[in-house]
């Protein structure tokens, strides 16, 4: 029982990453509602508020290269005068009622605050970009375009950016503040999807988010969200945002689309400006967010050509609105990519030469790709039928179930080619094969698949099921559910305590501490994946950090080619061995134990070794 009580509860530290997430939602919130207008969607406030900060920091951070942290309390000053007019003229910032759905989400919450970053990519991009910032307050450049750990400097800073904001609110890094956030944002879009899918239904949409439609909200977010993956929620990457992000900007170009038919009560103006102001952050979430970009903006271009209630002038006097916020940011990361990074290499991701291509192995990539769609129905089975929906709506287009689902219908679509494209163009041969990430790449989608599951469940059973026929058992149940259940579930919550990366972890911590910077650590694990030596590298805050791992070859050469970089002066990290390497040391390693060595004469000695706990053992 108690180690079950130590997968909820690691101390009172773990309350601080909620708080500090909660105070940058409200700050978010208040600059949401200083600078759209009354006429704005509530429940996307936080969005605008993020759109806004992501827009700032990158066209001034990257034209006049102001400190971020004199950004940061311009807009601090913004937000409280945003949230102060909120409260003198009764302009909301949140749904009333939304702290209950806090609440009922505060057990997940509080889980995502006891953990530790564990996965490869946040070691490899997104906790150094976020460091960065926060040390330099400004963006990578050829000078410095790293700072400690390894990162891919020319990726946009949208996301990283939240994880800067909420250090300045700490006062230092929390390298595991992003998995709240995520949840926050989860919990943002699953709102917006709900009182949305009451409109789209024909039902009234109350004032106020009672608890039990609270506890669908959070239901929608987690346990009927077909892309919760705790493995991508519970961490730093930048999957969750795109998601969230994506689905807020389908949803307003649907509304965008409902104001220039008249069928809603929104000026078409307001709208086209949230919307392009949200369009404008997808855009500076991830490097492949423009795809996203284009297809939204196409899909509303095919709406329009077929509403027969929209005036296609009417459209077009408000495209610019819509593209140019998007564009602007979009050109002046650009132009700080070519500028300020141009003589980094690998700096971001590039498509292969043409002729290295993999264009004969698209049958079998394809074939792969329903492989993983087949396994993960619960996600592509859903947009499948949103597929077959648009397919009659676009020929029909009578409901306003059509118009969404050939929107869902052309995102799926589209970025699915695009993948494809990926695949074929930028990934190499056994990469292809293997459609790797193809999972993860998917859920950049899954927002959409909420909105579109929540709405046509609503949609279809308008009829039939209305609130008072709910049984209270039901309504209870909802509630209870998302109470215990992150409790139950802590055990599947708790990634980051798989071995063998907490021993990585508090190893790597304790070096850290106790090496001065002119001492070299390199790291040898033949048996691991390399997970020790990035791990290692990413505590240390030092690029150049080098190990050799099992996908560098068996060869005892190699193993002597590592030995031979390491100096008098250097230490070696030693989490595992094979056959040959304790001759060539000259000690009798436990495969029970990691150490470090240093060179002593001709041979080595060890200065240090850590037990490996009972379940960390080869």
């Amino acid at each position: 029982m108690s180690r079950y009580l130590d997968l909820i509860y690691v101390g009172p530290e773990q309350a601080l990453p909620i708080l500090v997430a909660l105070v940058l939602w409200i700050g978010l919130a208040g600059l949401g509602a200083l600078f759209i207008g009354k006429d704005r969607l509530i429940e996307a406030n936080v969005i605008f508020g993020w759109a806004i900060v992501s827009g700032l920091f990158t066209i001034v951070g990257v034209l006049m290269r102001a400190p971020f942290l004199y950004i940061s309390i311009l807009l601090a000053l913004f937000s409280l005068i945003g949230i102060y007019r909120s409260f003198k003229y009764d302009q909301k910032i949140f749904i009333p009622g939304i702290w209950r759905v806090f609440i009922l989400a505060l057990p997940l919450l509080w889980i995502g605050g006891a953990m530790e970053p564990s996965q490869w990519d946040e070691f490899s991009h997104w906790l150094p970009a976020s460091k960065y910032l926060l040390a330099l307050n400004g963006f990578p450049n050829n000078e410095l375009p790293y700072l400690g750990a390894f990162m891919f400097p020319a990726y946009p800073f949208g996301w990283p950016i939240l994880t800067y904001l909420a250090g300045l609110v700490a006062g230092k890094f929390l390298d595991n503040v992003s998995s709240t956030i995520n949840v926050l944002l989860l919990l943002s879009f699953s709102t917006f999807a709900l009182r949305t899918a009451l409109r789209v239904s024909g039902r009234v949409v109350q004032d106020e988010i009672r608890w039990v439609f609270a506890a669908f909200i959070v239901l929608f977010a987690t346990l009927f969200n077909p892309t919760f993956i705790q493995k991508i929620v519970l961490t730093a990457y930048s999957d969750v945002s795109t998601s969230v992000v994506t689905g807020f900007s389908v949803l307003l170009g649907y509304y965008f689309l409902e104001s220039l038919a008249g069928r809603v009560k929104i000026s078409p103006l307001s709208i086209a400006a949230q919307f392009g102001l949200i369009l404008s952050l997808l855009i500076n979430v991830r490097q492949t967010n423009l795809v996203l970009f284009v297809i939204i903006v196409f899909a509303v271009l095919v709406l329009v050509l077929r509403d027969r209630d929209i005036r296609i002038g009417s459209f077009f006097k408000l495209v610019p609105i819509v593209v140019i916020p998007a564009t602007i940011v979009y050109l002046a990361w650009r132009y700080h990519v070519t500028v300020s990074l141009g003589k980094i290499s690998g700096a971001e991701a590039r498509l292969l030469p043409f002729e290295a291509w993999n264009i004969k192995e698209i049958p079998a990539i394809i074939a792969q790709m329903g492989v993983v769609a087949f396994k993960k129905i619960g996600f592509f089975a859903p947009m499948l039928i949103a597929c077959v929906f648009a397919v009659r709506g676009i020929f029909r287009f009578k409901t306003t179930f059509d118009r969404i689902s050939v929107l869902v219908a052309i995102l799926f679509l589209g970025y699915t080619s695009f993948l494809l494209l990926m695949y074929v163009g930028h990934f190499g041969r056994s990469s292809a094969l293997s459609v790797i990430s193809f999972w993860r790449y998917s859920t950049h989608n899954g927002m959409v698949a909420v909105a579109f599951i929540s709405i046509g469940i609503l949609y279809f059973a308008k009829t039939r099921l209305r609130k008072e026929s709910i049984n209270q058992w039901a309504k209870s149940l909802a509630i209870v559910s998302v109470l215990i259940l992150p409790f139950g579930m802590a055990h599947k919550l708790r990634f980051d305590l798989e071995p063998p990366k907490p021993h990585f972890t508090r190893v790597a911590k304790e070096i850290a501490a106790s090496v001065d910077r002119d001492t070299g650590v390199y790291i040898f694990d033949p048996l691991g994946t390399g997970e020790s030596g990035l791990i290692t590298r990413y505590h240390l805050a030092r690029v150049n950090t080098q190990w050799l791992s099992a996908f560098h070859g068996n060869k005892i050469t190699n193993t002597e080619k590592f030995f031979a970089k390491v100096g008098s002066k250097d230490l070696l990290l030693v989490h595992s061995t094979r056959s040959g390497v304790e001759s060539l040391l000259g000690l009798d390693l436990n495969d029970d134990k990691s150490y470090l060595l240093r060179r002593k004469n001709a041979g080595w000695e060890i200065s240090q070794e850590w037990e490996k706990p009972a379940n960390h053992r080869n």
